[in-house]
């Protein structure tokens, strides 16, 4: 019975890497997780143990379904979309799979009559001192690198086209593993099994890599095409205002001479032309051609040019911003959730009739430090929902606004809704901030 339970205790180090590249989408915390964890461990690896041992059946048909359990308890723990626990908890199963062989290959050399399947507590020992070891050279990668892929990355199709590749290497070190360690030491079979298990081990490690630079590298990219549309709308408003400061500035010039028609009217007691310079004068002054929202440079070009844009579309606005001077949170974040919000904002409007389109955002920091973000626009019935989530109706799939939306949210620890009724869409944000 020992030996069963120490087989089944192998799956806690493949535990600890599957969590380690969720640390920021835990939903219930680091201590209340792992504690959630210990008790599901302390009931169902006991149990399986003894679920083995009295039916007297491979441990392998029994840890099938309990995988399946664990990740179940994994994706419960996780507020994480399940493609991304899927793609980490089944690439540390191909991992497990590849080291279970290596320890096969270790053992054969002291046990040659045991086999890939067999459960003797020497033979779970090394497997777990195997693991422990992996976990413990894999800890800090996992922690440092993963954390920021799985956080950021919002493509669920790339989450899916790993799971080829992982189920791919277990299938195979699952195909390779010796059913009888005396076979590996027939003609150059050991040398041939070395050979396969490090070829198997060094590929996983560099689709690993290759995976992080690449998704790294379309991270990179979506931050440049958002830091230049701030640039753009930033731009914009800059050239806004120096047209204002040019007509004030011949304003200015004119002036002068301005006052002294006045003055000759006035002297002549024309009245009624002079009323009438008057009103010309005042309707030619020059109006500045933007609003000062918020101090926040960034997020006021922002709000501006998506006014300007909403006049175009003859779209009704009313935009009440409540902030500081400095905000605790990154320009990039806080413009593109407001950019998203108000680009499917006024898209939506498109739909609707010219006198009903209207777009309202109110966007404050109260007392406690949250920021809160409220826009509601009108639409035109053309709303698509699956399973919860508010679909494109410009393209396949999910919207990929209001995901990037809800992925900032949660990345600072915060929340963000969103609801329709016949007439408006709704979009509720909040940002803890610290």
């Amino acid at each position: 019975m020992l030996a069963e339970i120490l087989t089944f205790l192998t799956l806690v180090p493949g535990q600890v890497l599957c969590l380690l590249p969720m640390r920021n989408q835990l939903r219930f915390g680091p201590g209340r997780t792992l504690l959630t964890l210990a008790l599901a461990d302390a009931l169902l690896l006991p149990g399986a143990a003894f679920l083995a041992f009295r039916l007297q059946v491979s441990y392998i048909w029994v840890l099938l379904p309990l995988l399946l359990v664990f990740w179940g308890i994994y994706q419960a723990c996780l507020r994480c979309p399940a493609c991304r626990s899927l793609s980490v908890y089944a690439s540390v199963c191909a991992l497990m799979e590849i080291l279970n062989n290596a320890a096969c290959a270790m053992e054969s050399r002291i046990h040659p009559e045991y086999g890939g399947l067999t459960v003797s507590t020497d033979f779970a020992l090394l497997k777990l001192a195997v693991y422990a070891a992996a976990a413990g050279l894999l800890c800090w990668p996992f922690l440092r690198y993963a954390p920021e892929l799985v956080d950021r990355l919002e493509m669920p199709r790339i989450w899916y086209m790993t799971l080829p590749f992982s189920l791919a290497f277990i299938g195979m070190s699952l195909f390779l593993m010796p059913l009888k360690f005396e076979t590996l030491f027939v003609n150059n079979v050991f040398r041939a099994f070395l050979f396969v298990l490090a070829f198997s081990l060094i590929l996983w490690v560099l689709l690993h890599v290759m995976f992080y630079f690449v998704v790294s590298g379309i991270l990179t990219a979506a931050d440049q095409r958002e830091k230049i549309q701030m640039l753009e709308t930033q731009e914009s408003q800059f050239a806004a205002q120096k047209r204002y400061m040019e007509d004030s500035a011949r304003a200015r010039h004119d002036f002068r001479q301005s006052v002294r028609t006045m003055k000759e009217l006035f002297h002549h007691q024309q009245y009624e032309a002079l009323g009438r310079y008057i009103d010309a004068f005042y309707e030619g002054l020059p109006s500045p051609d933007t609003v000062r929202y918020c101090e926040n440079e960034a997020l006021n070009a922002l709000l501006n040019y998506y006014h300007r844009k909403a006049e175009d579309e003859k779209v009704r606005t009313a935009f009440k911003i409540d902030l500081p001077d400095r905000l605790p949170v990154s320009d990039v974040d806080i413009c593109t959730i407001v950019g998203n919000i108000l680009e499917n904002g006024l898209l939506a409007c498109g739909d609707v009739p010219e006198e009903a389109r209207q777009l309202r955002l109110t966007l404050q920091l109260r007392p406690g430090g949250r920021l809160f973000l409220v826009a509601t626009n009108t639409h035109g019935g053309n709303i698509r929902l699956r399973n919860g989530h508010y679909l494109s109706t410009r393209q396949r799939g999910e919207g990929l606004g209001l995901r990037s939306v809800l992925s900032i949210a949660t990345r600072y620890g915060g929340t963000a809704e969103f609801s329709h009724d016949d007439r408006e869409f709704v979009s509720d944000v909040m940002l803890p901030l610290r």
